[in-house]
Order: C-alpha cells, then sequence, then structure tokens
C-alpha cells in the first residue's frame, strides 16, 4: 500500500516538476537558442530514473522508524535520540544522492551494489528503533555497510578523473569514521552512547564544510527534482502515520474530522514546498558555476532540507497522537511534535529559500510561528481543536500565496 501510494504520488510531482521545467525553458528562451550560456556545463543533467525511487523508499522508511522510536520513548530523551538517528539516516541519503547526481550507475556492478546497499540499510532501519539498545550492534555494522558499499561506488565513479578523484579520497575519512563510532557506540552505554551518536553527526555533517566542495559537480534538474522527491515520499509516510492512528477509531465522527484535518495539513506542507516558489530552484542552480553551485547545493539542500525532512518526521509522530486522541488534550511531546513539527517545516522552507535565493518568504515566516503558537494550546484544548487550528494556519498561507503569488528566485 505503502509503495503504490508513494509511486502515484510520484508520478504527480514528476508531471508536475516538468511544468515547471517547461516554463522554466520558456523563461530562458531555451527554445530559441539562449540555453547556450550553460548548454556546455550541463549537458549531463537528466531527470531522476526509477533505481533511484526504488532506492530512496527503504531510506524513507528508515526515516518512518525514526518515528517508531521516538513513539517508543516519548521523552525529552527519546526525541534527541530521534534527532541523531534521523541525522544519520539523512546523511547517509545525503552521500547517495550526491553520487548519483552525476553518475547513472547504468553498469551491473553498480546496480548491484546499489542493491545491496538498499539490503543493508533495511537491515538498519529495522534496527533502528532500537539502535540505543538491545540491536544497537545490529543497526551500526549494518549503517557501517551501507557507508563502505557508497566508498566502493565512489571510488568506482571517479576512477581516471584527477580533478574528481582527489577531493573524494579527502572524503573518506569523514565518511567512515561516523558509522565507525556507531559501531564503538554498541559497546557503550547511556550516556557514552548518545556522546558518540553526536560526534558521529559532527563528523559527517562537517565533512564537506572542512574538506570542501571542490570538484564536485551538480546536475541542477536532477539536484532538485531528488530532493523534491524524498519530501514527497516523507510526506507519504505522514500521511500513513495518519491511517496508522485512526484505525482503531474511525467509526468516531471526531476521529474521521482529525483525519481531514490531518490530511490538509500535510497538503499545506505540501504546497509550501511545492508551489509557486518551487521553479525558481533549478534556475537558481543553473545560474551559478563552479565551486559556486557546489556550496550552494550543500547548503540549500544537505543541510537545510534536514530541517524540512526533521518536521515531517516530527509532525508524523504528533499526528498519530492527535487522531489516536483526537477528544484529549495533548500531552506536552505530542504537542510539540504536532504543531513544532509544523513549525520546523515552515522555518527549514524559510531558511531554504533565503539560503537558496536571499530573498524572505514572510508568509511562510509567519506560518512558522503561528505553528509554534499552537504548542501550549493543545496541552489544553481538545487535539482535534489543535489540528484545525493548524489547518487553518496552512489555509491561509496557501490563500495568501494563491493571492498574492509571490516570486522568490531569479524570473
Amino acid at each position: 500500500m505503502v509503495v503504490a501510494l508513494t509511486r502515484t504520488m510520484w508520478v504527480d510531482v514528476r508531471n508536475n516538476e516538468g511544468g515547471e521545467v517547461a516554463v522554466e525553458r520558456d523563461s530562458r528562451g531555451d527554445g530559441g537558442g539562449g540555453a547556450g550560456e550553460y548548454a556546455a556545463e550541463d549537458k549531463g543533467d537528466r531527470s531522476v530514473g526509477t533505481l533511484e525511487l526504488f532506492f530512496d523508499l527503504v531510506f524513507v522508511y528508515a526515516m518512518s522508524r525514526v518515528t517508531s522510536l521516538m513513539l517508543a520513548d516519548i521523552s525529552w530523551a527519546g526525541f534527541g535520540r530521534g534527532l541523531l538517528a534521523l541525522a544519520a539516516v539523512w546523511w547517509a541519503w545525503v552521500c547517495y544522492a550526491w553520487l548519483t547526481n552525476t553518475s547513472d550507475l547504468a553498469g551491473p556492478v553498480h546496480r548491484l551494489l546499489i542493491f545491496l546497499a538498499m539490503a543493508a540499510m533495511l537491515v538498519a532501519a529495522v534496527a533502528l528503533p532500537q539502535a540505543f539498545g538491545g540491536r544497537a550492534l545490529v543497526f551500526g555494522l549494518a549503517f557501517l555497510t551501507v557507508r563502505l558499499i557508497h566508498v566502493a561506488l565512489l571510488a568506482l565513479d571517479v576512477r581516471g578523473e584527477a580533478d574528481v578523484g582527489a577531493p573524494a579520497l579527502r572524503l573518506v575519512p569523514s565518511l567512515l569514521g561516523g558509522p565507525a563510532l556507531l559501531v564503538a557506540a554498541a559497546f557503550v552505554d547511556t550516556p557514552g552512547r548518545e556522546l558518540l551518536w553526536i560526534a558521529a553527526a559532527v563528523i559527517g555533517f562537517s565533512g564537506p564544510v572542512v574538506i570542501g566542495t571542490a570538484g564536485w559537480g551538480v546536475a541542477p534538474h536532477y539536484f532538485v527534482e531528488r530532493h523534491g522527491q524524498i519530501i514527497i515520499i516523507a510526506l507519504g509516510e505522514a500521511i500513513v502515520g495518519v491511517g496508522a492512528g485512526a484505525e482503531d477509531s474511525l467509526g468516531r465522527l471526531s476521529v474521521v474530522s482529525a483525519v481531514l484535518f490531518a490530511v490538509l495539513i500535510a497538503a499545506g506542507l505540501w504546497w509550501s514546498y511545492f508551489g509557486y516558489l518551487r521553479g525558481g530552484a533549478e534556475r537558481r542552480l543553473r545560474g551559478t558555476r563552479n565551486g559556486e553551485r557546489a556550496r550552494l547545493a550543500r547548503d540549500s539542500y544537505s543541510y537545510l532540507h534536514l530541517p524540512l525532512v526533521a518536521g515531517v518526521v516530527f509532525f508524523a509522530l504528533g499526528v498519530h497522537e492527535a487522531v489516536a486522541g483526537a477528544d484529549e488534550p495533548l500531552p506536552l511531546l505530542p504537542a510539540v511534535a504536532l504543531a513544532g513539527g509544523v513549525a520546523l517545516f515552515f522555518g527549514g522552507d524559510v531558511a531554504y529559500r533565503w539560503r537558496d535565493h536571499h530573498q524572505l518568504a514572510v508568509d511562510r515566516l509567519l506560518a512558522a510561528l503561528g505553528a509554534a503558537a499552537v504548542i501550549p494550546v493543545a496541552g489544553v484544548v481538545p487535539a482535534l481543536a489543535a489540528l484545525a487550528g493548524l489547518t487553518l494556519i496552512c489555509l491561509l498561507q496557501t490563500s495568501w500565496e494563491l493571492w498574492r503569488h509571490p516570486v522568490i528566485g531569479p524570473v
């Protein structure tokens, strides 16, 4: 069911993206010879293929298991462990996204390695809810295997390319150092285990900043499309969480209403990312050259898309609890997850577009503040009312955008 839902949603996104690309080409005059300025640099640009979609499903499943980890321990410590687990899974996906953005993985050896990485990631995902407990070693070894396969694919991809191979090899210590610490963490008790996870995250995320992005290529259309893909599949998993929260009490009108509000909130998040402001992202990447393009892609996508995904993961946790107990106020932490997840998504969207275009999306900033203001309210009113308030915020933001048609990015 999840795969069927994801495939349907992804077809819609691909069609939507294709329309934006067509508009973009018209605005740049590609049909009349205006694309010559960047044609040589972007000739290897392509669309995301079915192999990448197949691959991403395993990673999004792993992200959904982060929700399971936090549901098993709804506490501040549980939230912290969830963030550490999400950061690890996200950075592993980011590394593969950078690899495949300039490699078509057409050879049988490449594809076999991708399938092996999927198998290892699936093992890690199954173990993830107990990655800080009884299955810590299983998770650590599976995750290290995912990264070792990535390094092998990287070595295959840069053979004979001195300008790319040297920078790639300099990243290997940061690629393997973090997962190695996760294996070591399995032999350490709390809080040492969590400290090693923090160190692993710091090593991984700091690698591209300390070592730099010199020599790395970015295919604009592919990069934008691939990150849109991960957002839409994550939203699809949040919808699955709505259904899971409702299945035991769907006969009540309040629960049916909660499901409606939850879907409308998810639709509001979808609009925030894929609405009118989406078309400028690819043009922005195409308008930069050499190292600046790689730095922009690193900051806007590898780093600033993590708050977007984290917002969806937290929303999925909160909405599961809100739908299941629609008639009762939410405890503090589920309220933080529900409204805070929505606020984090809108805030992440503001940060992403500021780095991408140096323009402030005021409507999304106000939506983030409004969603954050729902957190204390959700603790004293029924969860259904909190969902209604978040729905109203999303509807106001979307309506304003439909009315004003704001432009963010190059025109």
